[in-house]
């Protein structure tokens, strides 16, 4: 049984990733919108620590399939920053001191969202 605990959590994650993928696609071909301000974003992820350049796009961590068990404070989510910038949902896993950003009812304290250093 605790195998498929395992496998369900892996699952998850890989169907959680499939979803963030097509959205992004929906998004490349106009279908879904985009945050207004993701070149701030995007800029913001040039600068990052876990930030990784991978066959010339730049990524959040290793890409997400060269490791899927992750802790994204340290080993960032994996997904491409432009196009996670680019999504209305999605938030930097990091605050502006690189530590483990906090979602709050009144927002969270990621560098997106937290325009400290911006």
């Amino acid at each position: 049984m605790v195998s498929f605990a395992c496998c369900g959590s892996t699952l998850a994650t890989l169907s959680r990733a499939a979803a963030k993928a097509a959205a992004a696609r929906l998004r490349q071909i106009g279908l879904l919108r985009e945050f207004v301000d993701w070149p701030r974003r995007s800029t913001v992820c040039e600068t990052c620590p876990l930030r990784i350049v991978y066959a010339g796009v730049s990524y959040c961590g290793r890409p997400f399939l060269q490791k899927i068990d992750r802790e994204p404070t340290e080993d960032g989510c994996g997904c491409p920053t432009r196009e996670k910038a680019k999504s209305p949902e999605e938030h930097c896993p990091l605050d502006w001191r690189n530590r483990a950003a906090k979602r709050l009812g009144d927002g969270c304290t990621c560098k997106w969202c937290n325009t400290y250093a911006a």
